[in-house]
């Protein structure tokens, strides 16, 4: 039940985090606020390595793949999904990157040979169904059709993440702390990149008002990459990435305690946490 518990904490910490620097996006204008949560990230995570594993390798051909891995997430996804979002809206956008699931689930059968049993590709679809249902608000704004390729382009993405953490750390014998903090390392600089070049933002620091939700935000970054790249060295990824992208269902739980003036809670929302929790219900139940 451990990699259980950890995919279900990574949830709630991206949750929490992605709450705290809407607080910081709702207080003032911070073009510069992702890359200071990811540069948090950064910092907890290798921190932490060095506090508990301080004697482990760094410099070694097999931690390439998380340099990759931080290259593709968040940097191309984040380009993906802001282009998604601003031809379709977040509604559109957000409901076909979480799909990320099912993806996960048919990469994980191809490429890993894993084979899930009934009731976790039961659950699987569940909580696909259940995460479309959370982020659908029923918008029927027109766009182009060949824009859908975005973000269901994202979400392969994010599933390939799944996929080839659990492939460079093998069954447990990796340093996940330190495969979590290569990626995010590497996702600050090229965030950093993106944010000064390509869009053109000559660094500034935000008020401290918003900026302290932005710091904030990065230490439970940290925590919900720790939590994941632990979980995705202990189980299948079959298992696994139905938990850990289910941050939807939490933020939803939170958002009265977090944001309450700046989500709504629906029924329809209701309705499908309600489902996800079921589909993680039947993913734990099929897990053996």
């Amino acid at each position: 039940m451990l990699p259980i518990f950890f995919g279900i904490l990574t949830s709630v910490c991206f949750a929490i985090a992605s709450l705290l620097a809407q607080r910081g996006y709702h207080l003032a204008p911070a073009p510069w606020g992702a890359w200071i949560t990811i540069a948090g990230n950064t910092v907890f995570l290798l921190s932490a390595h060095f506090l508990l594993r301080p004697f482990a390798p760094f410099f070694i051909f097999d931690n390439l793949i998380f340099v990759v891995v931080g290259l593709l997430v968040p940097g191309v996804t984040r380009v993906l999904s802001f282009r998604g979002i601003r031809t379709m809206g977040s509604s559109v956008t957000s409901t076909i990157i979480n799909t990320t699931p099912m993806f996960s689930t048919v990469l994980a059968i191809l490429l890993l040979g894993e084979r899930p049993g009934p009731w976790v590709i039961a659950g699987v679809f569940v909580t696909v169904c259940g995460l479309v249902t959370v982020s659908w608000s029923g918008a029927t704004s027109s766009y182009r059709k060949t824009e859908l390729i975005f973000p269901f382009l994202c979400a392969l993405i994010f599933a390939c993440k799944d996929v080839t953490v659990r492939w460079g750390l093998g069954d447990g014998e990796g340093e996940p702390i330190l495969a979590a903090g290569i990626a995010a390392l590497t996702s600050t600089v090229e965030i950093f990149l993106i944010t000064r070049y390509l869009h053109g933002e000559k660094f500034c620091w935000p008020t401290a008002n918003a900026a302290r939700w932005f710091v904030w935000s990065g230490i439970f970054t940290g925590g919900s990459f720790l939590c994941m790249y632990v979980a995705l060295s202990m189980e299948r990824v079959t298992i696994i990435a139905p938990l850990i992208n289910s941050y939807a269902v939490f933020v939803l739980i939170l958002t009265p305690l977090i944001a309450r003036q700046i989500e709504i809670v629906t029924r329809r929302k209701v309705a499908g946490a309600a489902m996800v929790v079921a589909g993680i219900f039947m993913v734990s139940l099929g897990r053996n």
